[in-house]
């Protein structure tokens, strides 16, 4: 089992979203934090196996260090 790492945001309708560092293209959208972090797993087992599928370079977890920023 491997493990990537999701950025989660929170949308102005109350929606979420979320993108995998690393893993580009993927985005996923769903109305509930819970509902999004349901559906994570299949979504990227999926987008992995299209990756493969159109012989594209296939992320591997890494690590990624979250920093924020004040402006």
């Amino acid at each position: 089992m491997k493990t990537y790492p999701i950025i989660l945001e929170r949308a102005g309708d109350g929606g979420w979203s979320a993108i995998a560092p690393g893993i580009p293209g993927l985005l996923l959208v769903a109305d509930t934090r819970e509902e999004l972090l349901a559906q994570a797993p299949a979504a990227i087992m999926d987008h992995l196996e299209a990756l493969r599928d159109d012989h594209l370079p296939v992320a591997q977890p890494g690590q990624v260090e979250f920093v924020q920023v004040a402006v």
